[in-house]
């Protein structure tokens, strides 16, 4: 009998710990820094009042004490993406039932500031298998492509990585090996942190490689890097200082116009296949502002009439999974009848190098300047304009052209597959004259109503 009675009045009394104890993630003073300390703050009552580093950080204008979560709507920035916020909610969510069950499992037992690191840190650093201490960041990064290849491992989203994210990726581990191969070392978990970055970045920068290209291998070495702590096989936390940051710079980019489309266009290129096929190839992507990965295998299967009798092109996008529906111009049209509604077959690096031949051919040669990496300098260069155009300058030029035509950029969204208005903005080209001039025919400046 009384051991039922004890049983239950240790089942109360953890119940009453766990209703009176509060845990609270908290970010204190630095919202002048670009990322923050998610402090826990376990208190109960008179008890205990304790507070410890989470070992996690967050921008702090993200973080929101009082409702205890991340706000929805924020700008993403190359370290921080909505699908970190998911991931970061989560694991919050993870270490904050721990931490409860832990209180729950320790009645009678002193509960302080060393009592909850501990389980911070067994959270941070679960118990390392024989298996996993053979893990190498090396090994990881095999790992890691392998499972995003065979769709073992998946985005935050539980849904498989793109074709083009895969190649990041594998393109990723070469430069990371080369920079290995450079360095006569191979690098462990514990072995990066800031003079492995700088280093990372000159080695890069003097082999004239883009700021956004390096920047864009940090990003893959800190996803790769987030992973492999997550899953117990080191407790580095190097990558998340503020200045282990995934470089960016403007991109110098262009987009070709309406008329110069139509100059290419209208050239006599049946003397020469390979520069036809590339031309006809890249015009479609032009006139449905797809990436060239959609846009270069758009098929019979792809085109479709509705019930008004109009033609569209109704494809999914590969990087996203979205499907768009695009209404089909007649320059479309009456390429894909050259090819029986099949492009031709191309390869992006070969049509990278024949559509600026066949730019040249159409006379867009306008000098533009430029601003190019040489001998790991920034520098300026004035070069002809087709010598900038290139396979994803057909996707800029529709999403262009389309927003200079006056088509609302929501309805222009819904065929770029672009999700928020700001992202689409920074895409569009238009220099200020064109944007002037399109808001002449405005009501509000030509006065007509």
């Amino acid at each position: 009998m009384w051991g039922k009675c004890g049983e239950s009045f240790l089942y109360l009394q953890k119940q009453y710990i766990q209703n009176m104890a509060t845990l609270n993630y908290i970010i204190k003073s630095e919202r002048k820094a670009t990322f923050a300390t998610l402090w826990i703050r376990l208190r109960s009552g008179r008890e205990y009042d304790i507070f410890v580093q989470s070992g996690y950080a967050i921008p702090p204008e993200l973080w929101n004490n009082k409702t205890q979560k991340i706000k929805q709507k924020f700008t993403e920035v190359e370290d921080f993406t909505e699908n970190i916020a998911r991931e970061l909610t989560n694991n919050l969510n993870t270490l904050r039932a721990i931490v409860l069950n832990a209180l729950n499992d320790n009645v009678g037992k002193v509960i302080n500031k060393e009592w909850l690191e501990k389980i911070v840190h067994s959270y941070h650093n679960p118990e390392v298998a024989v298996e996993k201490s053979k893990m190498t960041l090396a090994k990881f990064i095999d790992k890691y492509i392998e499972e995003i290849e065979k769709g073992t491992r998946l985005t935050a989203d539980k849904k498989r990585f793109s074709h083009g994210t895969i190649k990041a990726y594998k393109g990723f581990r070469e430069r990371y090996n080369e920079f290995c191969k450079f360095k006569r070392k191979q690098f462990d978990f514990s072995d990066i942190n800031l003079d492995l970055y700088n280093d990372f970045v000159t080695y890069f920068t003097k082999k004239n490689y883009s700021i956004n290209t390096i920047g864009r291998h940090i990003k893959e070495l800190k996803v790769i890097m987030r992973m492999a702590r997550d899953e117990g096989y080191h407790n580095n936390s190097e990558i998340e200082k503020r200045k282990f940051r995934a470089v960016t710079a403007k991109v110098d980019t262009i987009y070709l116009t309406e008329s110069e489309l139509a100059a290419m266009y209208v050239l006599d290129l049946s003397g020469k296949p390979h520069l036809d096929a590339a031309r006809d190839v890249f015009l479609t992507g032009c006139y449905v502002a797809q990436r060239y990965s959609d846009y270069s295998i758009i098929s019979e299967q792809n085109i479709r009439k509705l019930n008004n009798g109009e033609t569209v092109i109704d494809l999914k996008q590969l990087k996203t999974g979205s499907r768009v529906v695009i209404p089909a111009r007649k320059e479309v049209l009456e390429i894909l009848a050259k090819y029986e509604n099949n492009l031709p077959k191309t390869y992006e690096q070969k049509l990278n190098k024949y559509i600026k031949e066949v730019a040249k051919m159409a006379e867009i040669t306008e000098p533009i300047e430029v601003e190019q990496m040489e001998n790991g300098r920034l520098v300026k260069n004035v070069v002809p304009k087709n010598e900038l155009v290139k396979t994803h300058t057909a996707r800029r030029s529709g999403a262009t052209n389309m927003y200079l035509a006056g088509i609302p950029a929501i309805s222009i969204m819904k065929i770029t597959g672009h999700k928020t208005e700001r992202e689409f903005m920074k895409y569009i080209k238009a220099s200020e004259e064109e944007t002037a001039i399109e808001l002449m025919n405005h009501p509000y400046f030509s006065g007509k109503k």
